[in-house]
């Protein structure tokens, strides 16, 4: 159920975080650049969390900094001691704001739509930890797509110290909103040539 906000507690700023910085080995290629929408993939979730962010950042390695040098995208560099997902966020909670929330959204959902930004962040409910959509089956939180609030920093740094460093971990052990999406097929994930052409091929067609 969702908790009435305080009226004497303001609301955290909302800025954008892509995670681009995977190593991509199923795929063979750097998945945040495949073009399923007229433009990369990393441009296409970029734009689609500007209309509703103050700011959108994306999250890269440090091989990929040096592609992106004097480009329009800001960018953040993975300095965290852990791996995966929870590593860009982190960096972005500890390099850039500790004092705003994060809307973070992984580079390999194609299918994703403005629609589903919209909701969530119309469903955002800043005094909880996060705010983010239930899974496929309906079963747990997806922490693929999720706004994080300033509180979920020091949780994740007590989910690291107990040796589970995961999002979906940490959305599950803590109190969170979770909101239903319309269209899971958005949920779909794409991490190999042939799912990322038959994608590409359903995009066209329709």
């Amino acid at each position: 159920m969702t908790s009435t906000r305080q009226a004497d507690r303001p609301v955290a700023p909302l800025l954008g975080l892509v995670l681009v910085g995977g190593r991509s080995t199923r795929m063979g290629v750097d998945k945040s650049r495949i073009n399923y929408h007229g433009k990369p993939q990393f441009e296409y979730l970029h734009d689609l969390l500007a209309a509703y962010c103050e700011d959108v950042f994306l999250s890269v390695n440090a091989e990929q900094a040096d592609q992106f040098a004097n480009s329009r995208f800001k960018l953040l560099v993975d300095q965290s001691p852990v791996a995966g997902p929870l590593a860009g966020i982190l960096t972005a909670f500890q390099r850039q704001s500790a004092q705003h929330a994060w809307l973070v959204v992984v580079c390999d959902l194609p299918l994703l739509s403005e629609r589903s930004i919209r909701k969530l962040t119309a469903s955002r409910n800043p005094e909880k930890l996060a705010t983010a959509f239930w899974d496929s089956d309906h079963q747990f939180p997806e922490p693929s797509i999720c706004i994080w609030e300033p509180t979920a920093y020091p949780a994740m740094l007590r989910s690291i110290d107990a040796g589970k460093p995961y999002p979906r971990t940490i959305l599950m052990q803590n109190d969170i909103d979770l909101v239903e999406m319309d269209d899971i097929s958005e949920l779909t994930n794409v991490n190999t040539p042939d799912q990322a052409a038959s994608i590409r091929r359903n995009l066209q067609a329709d």
